[in-house]
């Protein structure tokens, strides 16, 4: 069914279901690490990780911030 699909409409699919999806199963691993072992580098990396996709799912990719110096830039 997937390749019936036109490009244009899977592309909206992934990006309205996949990407929240995997921002909130990311953020969810990371507040999962922390509860259990405490905060690291890995549960914070984890949550960052999950906050910066939802992001983007929100604001898409025009509005996104370089997660290296924290400032929007444009697509």
């Amino acid at each position: 069914m997937w390749a019936f699909l036109s490009r244009r409409l899977r592309t909206w699919v992934l990006l309205s279901v996949a990407v929240p999806l995997l921002s909130r199963l990311l953020r969810g691993a990371g507040q999962q690490l922390e509860t259990r072992r405490g905060p690291s580098s890995l549960s914070r990396g984890l949550r960052k990780a999950g906050d910066l996709t939802g992001r983007v799912a929100r604001k898409g990719a025009a509005t996104a911030t370089d997660a290296a110096t924290g400032t929007r830039r444009a697509a």
